[in-house]
């Protein structure tokens, strides 16, 4: 997996300004009006999209959204239309389920929350996002310095460190869902 350094740096460059141009629409820029399967994935395709243009690949289909109302994960369609609340468990879903397995966002984000705390959770979420996009591209660069002057393959380094990383943020995220009690259990106050 070797690199040059100077292609390395620009490549890394570019991630950095694609991470900082992505950004997923507030609650109040969701559409109001309920949509259909179809206008949905179209709007969640363009949505999380990190590289605007990328190709006809799909990061969702519609047998994925169905799963996630079978399995609930999402709640369902009312008169097969989808409205802000499905838009936001969507997005949340899509996002997390590169790190999270089902069961821990369901804990996250229960598929029978209120609009009013469907709303919170989502603005924590875009939130937490735009605090996160700040803060990681400083933390690869801390990373990336030592490796560039030291390594002869500073790519195939940077790739062992941050699926480390990758390992222990998605342990961090498993063990600290596990310390809240599960919704609806004698320990939840439910």
């Amino acid at each position: 997996m070797t690199l040059e350094k100077t292609l390395f740096q620009e490549k890394l460059l570019q991630w950095e300004g694609a991470l900082q141009d992505f950004s997923l629409p507030g609650w109040d820029a969701l559409p109001a009006l309920p949509l259909y399967m179809d206008q949905v994935i179209y709007l969640l395709n363009q949505y999380l999209s990190p590289v605007p243009d990328q190709g006809p690949e799909r990061l969702v289909t519609p047998a994925m959204i169905n799963n996630y109302v079978k399995l609930k994960i999402i709640p369902p369609p009312f008169k097969k239309r989808y409205g802000r609340v499905h838009l936001a468990y969507l997005i949340v879903v899509c996002v997390f389920k590169q790190s999270l397995n089902t069961a821990d966002i369901r804990r996250l984000m229960p598929p029978s929350l209120p609009e009013d705390a469907v709303r919170a959770l989502y603005g924590d979420f875009i939130a937490a996002m735009e605090e996160m996009k700040a803060l990681f591209p400083q933390e690869v660069r801390k990373i990336v310095t030592p490796v560039l002057r030291e390594s002869p393959d500073p790519a195939a380094h940077l790739v062992l460190r941050a699926a480390f990383a990758a390992n222990l943020a998605k342990l961090l995220c498993q063990q600290t869902l596990r310390l809240e009690p599960e919704p609806g259990s004698a320990d939840s106050g439910a």
